[in-house]
């Protein structure tokens, strides 16, 4: 008996090889997600979303040659309402929570995070519900 894969189809957006590795194995494990393509740089990944149609793009700030994965996400959005982007971030600083909210990713998990928390601001991007701090993003600046 076919039994439809209903794991949310995500795709990994880091310059580093080591963290989508990691990762895509931490996704994988379960029944709620899949890793079903990674990239390094933007233009990589934009065309691997054209390409997949993911239910998901969790993405790294700091990207190498062209744009970062704030101007991604805009981009992404704009091309893709419906699609879930999270931002993946060594950054700690308000300014880069602030322009990704600005940019429309569903949340910003710190890569000092624990990976429950990326997998419940998955599940929660997928509800339709932002995570963000809101001291950060209320702060002027």
């Amino acid at each position: 008996m076919f039994s439809p894969d209903k794991r949310k189809r995500i795709i990994l957006v880091d310059d580093h090889a080591l963290v989508r590795e990691g990762l895509e194995r931490l996704l994988n494990i379960g029944d709620e997600f899949v890793v079903c393509e990674e990239a390094g740089d933007a233009a990589e990944g934009i065309e691997m979303v054209r390409e997949m149609r993911p239910d998901a793009v969790i993405v790294d700030v700091g990207l190498p040659g062209g744009p970062d994965g704030i101007e991604l996400t805009e981009k992404l959005r704009s091309e893709f309402p419906a699609l879930v982007v999270l931002i993946l971030s060594a950054h700690e600083e308000p300014e880069f929570v602030r322009r990704a909210a600005r940019a429309g990713a569903m949340g910003y998990v710190l890569k000092n995070e624990a990976v429950e928390t990326l997998r419940t601001a998955l599940r929660n991007a997928f509800k339709g519900k932002r995570i963000f701090s809101d001291d950060v993003l209320k702060e002027t600046g």
